[in-house]
């Protein structure tokens, strides 16, 4: 009997701390505000998303995942998945600046097919205004591709991405990326060298901004000068 009193003083006890965390737990949300995440200007700061917070502060790094067809509405491109970051919050509205993109495996692994050849180039561009990204791209040859042909199609990939990332700032090479002119600009010039069904970036993703680039070149004529004078 009296093993039993105190069972059930005990279940009594952990079911007052049970509605007592429950009611915790709701008061947060309750106290959180929901945030509107919009895409950059250069997407038509297109609403991508909300998402909650106790303090906007928190939003700041967050990173957020839309697909191309959350942006464009093309259901064709919803294999594209974006990233965006949250770079700043403005009242209710949480603003971000892009991060990378990637294409899904699964709709990748589909574009392959026997007695043809994937061609992988991987690089990283430095934009007009500073901006150090890696671009991945991917090429599907409509025939088996010999090692000379290869070589030549990272090469014509390389000049063209290149020669880009020379001529834009971040925003206009970013659109360009996305949206597929660039992957156009190096379908032109790789059918050149072998007849070709698919030519896509398939990843990219934002290394350095300008400032941290800025102080990579100041380390690096730091690191020289030292040497040089090693050297006398």
């Amino acid at each position: 009997m009296i093993l039993w009193i105190f069972q059930y003083e005990c279940d009594i006890q952990m079911s007052s701390r049970t509605k007592q965390s429950a009611a915790r737990t709701k008061d947060k949300w309750r106290d959180k505000v929901w945030y509107q995440i919009l895409a950059p200007e250069y997407f038509d700061n297109k609403d991508i998303g909300k998402t909650p917070a106790g303090n906007p502060e928190l939003l700041i790094g967050r990173t957020v995942q839309p697909t191309l067809y959350d942006i464009t509405g093309d259901f064709e491109r919803i294999h594209v998945k974006l990233r965006f970051k949250i770079m700043e919050v403005a009242g209710q509205q949480a603003n971000t600046v892009f991060y990378g993109h990637e294409w899904s495996s699964d709709y990748l692994r589909g574009l392959v097919r026997r007695g043809t050849s994937r061609i992988d180039w991987i690089g990283p561009i430095l934009t007009k205004d500073d901006y150090l990204m890696r671009i991945s791209v991917i090429v599907f040859t409509n025939t088996r591709a010999k090692t000379s042909q290869e070589h030549a199609v990272r090469k014509a990939i390389e000049k063209v991405i290149r020669t880009h990332a020379k001529k834009h700032v971040f925003d206009e090479l970013v659109t360009k990326v996305i949206l597929g002119d660039l992957a156009a600009d190096v379908h032109d010039e790789v059918k050149k060298i072998i007849p070709i069904r698919e030519c896509e970036i398939r990843k990219s993703k934002v290394l350095k901004g300008p400032e941290e680039v800025k102080i990579r070149r100041a380390r690096l004529r730091r690191g020289t000068a030292a040497a040089a004078e090693k050297e006398t």
